[in-house]
């Protein structure tokens, strides 16, 4: 599994016109790490994403290291 660090960059790769960017590790009480992610370009627009989504690369593709 790819090392999810706050800063890094990410599309999906169905989609890959929205960039999101890593804000912080959360984890959720029942022990599942995830990571709250923004658009730069919208920082009102957050979602809560698990790490294991995020490191896939059928699903997202990392830009950058930050």
């Amino acid at each position: 599994m790819r090392k999810i660090e706050v800063g890094q960059r990410y599309t999906k790769v169905s989609s890959s016109s929205t960039v999101w960017q890593v804000l912080e590790p959360v984890l959720a009480p029942v022990g599942i790490h995830h990571f709250r992610i923004h658009n730069p370009n919208d920082p009102t627009t957050v979602r809560l994403i698990s790490a294991s989504a995020l490191a896939d690369d059928k699903i997202y593709r990392l830009i950058n290291e930050h």
